[in-house]
């Protein structure tokens, strides 16, 4: 409020001329003393002199903003034929009728239209957003964002009080800015924090409890007679102001679907791309070019060219978010997402695209029984927008019944094989896509085969499910190989065809850098030690005696808790719900829970790690021959070093085949194997002294380097498909008679599925793990603060707030 000062003469001298406060930008310097006796900013001055005054400041100001000019806006340069024009005569005239300013600044696309009075909301929201965006995109911290808001708001004030230098009234004030104190409110206030569901989460089962109606101790029971797990799910923790008060230990956090769907749908342009997907037709001429042009988009009938159905890929994977291992430990926290297959392919892995829907709590991975209760929140508010709900969408902000399903199941073999509740590569009936053995691994006539189907699948699942005990479970499992998964709620998937075998995993990391290694010897020294064992499958080659305790069943578990009981009233100790560890390397539960992954499975089923080199017949280290010499491998690192490639594809290490270059990445494999190594060994094998052998491996090289051409496409067709099968068997067949001691691996099998998978979703690469791998990268890279607690929500909402 401006504040007008009238002084008279004391007695009956006549009242002196009126003076009121002038705020110029040089009287605002000066002071007065008010009638109240307090000292005030401004001068006491006559109306006109004010006047005059104001007048100067305004032309002072019209300058200052026709600057703007060469300004950026939204991230873009200002055209030069449409400058930013102030609508300062409006503003002018508005001032002197109500004594309040009102600016229009118009731009190509943009019109600011700013009124310093009730109209002062887009103020605070563009200074909201900006700390918003120093805070999530940039890394600025909470305080220094705090700090950033407070900053925000002294400019403000300050450049109020210039622009009321133009106003005449006497009222006129510094308008008030509602501006935030903390980040965290200001977030609050955007509403672009995501919508997130907490619950605790036992750090054994993973079984989850509502936070306000949480029992003491785990109460979940692996089957209708196994006794509850036990463990304890609150701890005390101190504080720094409240003192120890209890808490949960740990706290699984999901993201709604919902609301973030509406977030989705509400963005402009999004829904005219999701409308081309429903008019998409296959190319006439047979060649896919995308899974729009496959039969697996045609496998949903008429879900998928249906306006308002969404179809999404379902993705979990774990990583390590210390990059590295810390003091020997190794810490695991798993990633779920989701894209949208209805967006361009070049749209879809973008992050602002993806549905980052939870994080599962470090530091251990669930395992092949307790996945699902992990994967149950997602799965259960996926297979609620099968029958659709109604959305608002930026075209239709009343709301628009929209659908979504989950058609491919993408990840890595231990992935797929713990999520889609298939058997892993170590069990015997280790192929999640065919009946075959795995003593039968080297067998090579598919036909022989046969096929699982989807409905044989969901119903081994079902019965394991309904099993009463763990020694019933155990026998089912052995027979079908096959769990219950929370992905059989989606009936309309088919679990069989439906689950996608990445290519980057299987055919980059497995066929190709098992061929350079352990057929070739590449990296590889004749006497194995440490890494080199475990590469040639040496270190898992048999279970020892701990390995074969670890094996528990319903008959063993009740002896057990009859021995324990016994020991314990022996000795006269308080029963105890938590579990007793021997001296041996198991640990019984007193509970009869499953103390391991063992419990149900064979006791070679599970593995921590995707690399099945592993499992099968391994080469002993005596066998293992190098095929280049020392003159060999310097040509290969020779033309690595020499060829030209595009900026935007990662060299090989020069170094090939030294430890010190570490392991080597699956697009270096790809690169390796379809452009470098063709330029040298063709020439290396088929000079004047070549050799019966050296034919045999560049007929076998060239089988190899076909199919990786063929599955590292991003476009196919059936016949591509069929060359693909046939120089695969031509390339397993050579195998078999170049390495006779070196045997077959899973990974080996399960490329024979490529020819039909090529068939099924189109070219791999568009279903391949490496834009999901590279979100996950993102995730290891942001920086914590090392208390894994804490971890997951964290991570959750800074990267669904930082697409918001």
């Amino acid at each position: 409020m401006n504040i007008t000062e009238q002084s008279t003469r004391a007695g009956s001298q006549p009242p002196e001329a009126v003076r009121v406060v002038c705020l110029c930008r040089t009287c605002s310097t000066a002071s007065y003393v008010d009638a109240g006796g307090k000292t005030q900013s401004g001068r006491l001055v006559h109306p006109n002199t004010r006047r005059a005054h104001l007048l100067k400041d305004h032309e002072a100001l019209r300058g200052a903003l026709e600057a703007v000019d060469n300004s950026e806006v939204s991230g873009g340069p200002l055209s030069e034929t449409e400058p930013v024009k102030p609508d300062m005569h409006r503003g002018w005239a508005q001032a002197r009728d109500t004594g309040m300013l009102i600016i229009t600044i118009r731009c190509p696309g943009l019109i600011f239209h700013i009124e310093f009075d009730q109209q002062s909301s887009p103020i605070i929201t563009l200074a909201l957003t900006l700390a918003a965006w120093l805070h999530i995109c940039c890394g600025l911290s909470r305080r220094a964002s705090t700090v950033v808001l407070k900053v925000i708001h002294i400019i403000f004030l300050m450049a109020s009080q210039l622009a009321l230098t133009i106003s005449v009234a006497p009222e006129s004030a510094v308008p008030k800015l509602n501006l935030k104190d903390d980040i965290r409110s200001a977030l609050s206030a955007l509403s672009i924090e995501p919508v997130l569901f907490r619950s605790v989460c036992c750090p054994k089962c993973f079984a989850q409890y509502p936070v306000d109606h949480c029992p003491e101790s785990c109460q979940r029971r692996e089957t209708r007679r196994s006794k509850p797990c036990g463990e304890a799910l609150w701890t005390v923790r101190h504080g720094s102001n409240a003192g120890p008060h209890p808490c949960p230990r740990w706290l699984y956090t999901t993201q709604s679907f919902e609301a973030w769907l509406t977030w989705f749908l509400s963005r402009p342009g999004i829904e005219d791309l999701i409308e081309e997907s429903y008019t998409s037709q296959p190319s006439p001429d047979g060649i896919m070019y995308s899974i729009r042009d496959s039969p697996a988009w045609q496998s949903f009938g008429s879900f998928t060219s249906t306006r308002g159905n969404l179809v999404f890929s379902f993705f979990i994977d774990w990583f390590n978010p210390l990059t590295n291992k810390i003091a020997g430990k190794k810490i695991s926290t798993g990633a779920i997402m989701l894209f949208c297959l209805n967006l361009p392919e070049h749209l879809q892995w973008a992050p602002e695209n993806m549905f980052f829907a939870g994080i599962t709590p470090p530091p251990n991975e669930p395992s092949v029984t307790t996945i699902t209760h992990v994967a149950d929140p997602v799965i259960d508010q996926l297979a609620d927008f099968y029958t659709g709900k109604l959305i608002p969408t930026y075209k239709h902000p009343h709301g628009s019944l929209t659908r979504a399903g989950v058609m491919p199941f993408i990840g890595d073999i231990v992935a797929i094989r713990k999520g889609a509740g298939f058997a892993s590569h170590s069990a015997e009936p280790f192929c999640s896509f065919c009946p075959l053995r795995r003593s039968e691994i080297e067998s090579l006539d598919l036909a022989s085969w046969g096929t699982r189907t989807g409905a044989e699948v969901r119903m081994a699942a079902g019965l394991w499910r309904d099993a009463q005990t763990k020694a019933e479970r155990k026998r089912l499992f052995s027979q079908y190989g096959v769990r219950w998964s929370a992905l059989h709620k989606l009936f309309y998937r088919n679990p069989v065809q439906h689950t996608v075998l990445g290519v980057m995993h299987n055919w980059m990391e497995g066929i190709l850098q098992h061929h350079a290694r352990r057929k070739w010897g590449i990296g590889v020294e004749s006497g194995p030690s440490g890494d080199d064992k475990e590469d040639l499958g040496i270190a898992a080659s048999a279970p020892g005696p701990a390995d074969f305790m670890d094996i528990d069943t319903e008959d063993l578990s009740a002896e057990v808790d009859a021995l324990l009981e016994d020991s314990i009233n022996h000795y006269d100790l308080p029963l105890s719900e938590k579990r007793a560890t021997g001296p041996v390397q198991f640990r019984i539960d007193s509970s009869g829970e499953e103390s391991s992954d063992d419990d149900f499975i064979q006791p070679d089923d599970e593995s921590d790690s995707d690399d099945d080199s592993s499992t099968g017949p391994s080469e002993p280290g005596n066998h293992l021959t190098c095929e280049f010499n020392p003159t060999n491998l310097s040509k290969i690192r020779a033309c690595i070093g020499d060829i030209v490639l595009p900026t935007w594809v990662e060299r090989p290490p020069r170094n090939l085949g030294d430890k010190s270059h570490g392991k080597l990445k699956a697009d270096n494999w790809f690169i390796l194997f379809s452009v470098i190594l063709p330029m040298v060994l063709v020439e290396m094998w088929s000079s004047g002294q070549q050799t019966a052998r050296h034919k045999t491996l560049l007929d076998n090289f060239y089988d190899l380097v076909t199919c990786t051409n063929i599955v590292g496409s991003f476009s196919t067709s059936n016949a591509a498909a069929d060359r693909y099968t046939e120089h695969y068997i031509r390339y397993r067949s050579s195998l078999q008679k170049l390495y006779p001691h070196s045997g077959s691996v899973p990974n080996h099998h399960y490329a024979m599925h490529n020819g039909e998978m090529l068939k099924f979703w189109g070219p791999l690469m568009s279903l391949s793990e490496f834009p999901y791998e590279r979100h996950n990268g993102r995730l290891q890279k942001i920086k914590t603060n090392g208390h894994m607690g804490g971890y997951p929500i964290s991570r959750l909402d800074f990267e669904s707030g930082k697409h918001h």
